[in-house]
């Protein structure tokens, strides 16, 4: 009797065995345990928070008349001090955007930009003398700033 209880319990344990072993070898893939979940795309509106910038760029001829100024590089900066730094010649470019203006026109559009104040620079050179300007904007929530920046003759 002792021993079919032994070989019961031998018997019993193999088809416990067979049976965990069937089901795993089932179970289906679900990939890699190493796989990155879906990146979650956040999609908000930014409206309340972003103004549009676009800086139009003139600079004073001869007769101290107001002209549009064409092919004008335009930066976009923090602070002040930025500036100074990029104005040194260093090899550090600390502008936030760089635009230049077309061959017809004379405007430089930032698009929209968090709202804040930002430190413009623009300069060109034109008929051989060469033309700068900082100046100082503040971009507001939900609007479009125009600032009108007049470049005058600088002495490098």
């Amino acid at each position: 009797m002792l021993k079919n209880s032994n070989l019961f319990k031998i018997a019993f344990f193999f088809i416990t065995l067979l049976s965990i072993v069937s089901v795993m070898s089932c179970k289906k893939d679900k990939g890699n345990d190493d796989d990155l979940p879906p990146q979650e795309i956040v999609t908000y509106d930014t409206s309340g928070i972003t103004g549009q910038l676009l800086v139009k760029t003139y600079y004073l001829d001869n007769n101290s008349s107001q002209v549009p100024a064409y092919s004008t590089v335009v930066y976009l900066y923090a602070n002040y001090n930025d500036i100074q730094i990029d104005k040194t010649n260093s090899t550090n470019d600390l502008a936030i955007y760089r635009l230049t203006t077309g061959n017809d026109n004379n405007e430089a559009y930032f698009g929209y930009i968090n709202y804040g104040n930002y430190y413009v620079w623009a300069n060109a050179t034109i008929n051989g003398t060469y033309y700068e300007r900082i100046s100082i904007v503040q971009v507001r929530p939900d609007r479009e700033e125009v600032l009108n920046i007049t470049m005058l003759p600088s002495f490098q």
